[in-house]
């Protein structure tokens, strides 16, 4: 059996890594917080283990370790799956978690009786432009993604959500995006543009990120809070909005 020792800022990363060095019969056999990142120990099964009946337990391979990730709902105030937008544009600074609540806000729809079905969109800068985290994840839910080309402050040849679809659109394979560079997308009936901003952000950038896209955003949504539990500061995201913060209208994921 062959055993690796994984260190990563964060729980995608680590089994991104996981998958790279061991393949897709990769079983986890421990995570934990090491000096601020997540170590995840795996191993390689020979033979591989045999897959889970419907009446038995879970396999620990390492797609299914994944899925059961995804599968965590985030924690939100109203608008989980079947309630959510016909839109949703998730914005916020790089490596804020975007791609992963995508993939989860997709999973919990997948999930939920009565639920439109979810359409994952990653727009690129360019045609040659290379897949991101977004699309592994949208494999492992048997989805996939859309990659319109952003072009002229659009994403080229992206029609309006269907009656029974809702679109998550994730923005993290772009350069950073001004406001005024999604009116396309926030413009239809039904959008919702969603702050995502990880957890230990200094005040001064969350102040930042407020301002900005206070006349734009309708929730702030929290990550990776499994790694750096949220400061006042955090949670006192109301105060960062210059237009006064709908009470409730943010929520977090773990």
């Amino acid at each position: 059996m062959t055993t690796v020792t994984i260190r990563a800022a964060d729980s995608a990363q680590a089994l991104d890594e996981v998958m790279r060095c061991l393949g897709p019969d990769a079983m986890i056999l421990s995570t934990r917080q090491y000096k601020g990142q997540v170590e995840v120990i795996a191993a390689r099964a020979s033979p591989p283990p045999p897959a889970a009946s419907a009446d038995g337990p879970h396999s620990t391979g390492f797609s299914d370790h994944l899925l059961r990730e995804l599968a965590r709902p985030p924690v939100r105030s109203g608008v989980l799956p079947p309630h959510l937008p016909r839109r949703v544009v998730l914005v916020g600074p790089p490596g804020g978690g975007r791609s992963t609540l995508a993939a989860r806000l997709a999973a919990e729809s997948l999930r939920t009786p009565g639920a439109a079905r979810p359409s994952l969109i990653a727009p690129r800068p360019d045609l040659l432009s290379a897949p991101g985290r977004l699309s592994a994840h949208a494999r492992l839910l048997g989805l996939v993604p859309q990659r319109p080309v952003w072009k002229a402050g659009r994403a080229a040849g992206l029609a309006s959500p269907a009656m029974d679809e809702t679109q998550i659109i994730d923005l993290s394979d772009l350069p950073d995006l001004e406001p005024a560079q999604l009116s396309d997308l926030a413009s239809h009936p039904d959008a919702a543009v969603w702050l995502v901003v990880p957890t230990g952000l200094h005040p001064v950038l969350l102040d930042q990120l407020c301002a900005r896209f206070a006349g734009l955003a309708s929730h702030v949504v929290l990550t990776r809070t499994d790694l750096c539990a949220p400061s006042s500061d955090d949670l006192d995201v109301a105060r960062a909005w210059p237009a006064g913060f709908p009470a409730g209208r943010w929520g977090r994921t773990d």
